[in-house]
């Protein structure tokens, strides 16, 4: 069952401070495909693949989840450019969490 959960971010508009983007763990569903030739029971029994993405939370809207997970700053120490990005539709989410930084 997929729990459709959002994270309710502070921020409106795009932010440089990293803050404002927490860490977080999505879980979800993806695309299973097989070029083999394969019985009908194989494929009766074969299932959703369960993903897991670790990063940043940039937004939830429209219908999408937008996660980074790397970032470079500028001299200021502002957030200049994200890197590794994942955009995961919101219907195949299964759950997604934040990361508590025990640091």
């Amino acid at each position: 069952m997929i729990n459709k959960t959002k994270l309710k971010l502070k921020q409106s508009k795009v932010d440089s401070d990293l803050l404002n983007y927490p860490l977080v763990e999505c879980k979800w569903y993806d695309i299973v495909s097989d070029p083999s030739w394969i019985s009908i029971k194989e494929l009766k029994e074969m299932e959703l693949a369960v993903c897991i993405t670790k990063g940043h939370l940039l937004n939830q809207s429209k219908g999408i989840t937008k996660i980074f997970g790397d970032y470079a700053e500028d001299e200021n120490k502002d957030i200049e450019e994200i890197g590794c990005v994942t955009i995961i539709p919101n219907n195949v989410i299964i759950n997604i969490k934040k990361i508590v930084d025990k640091g």
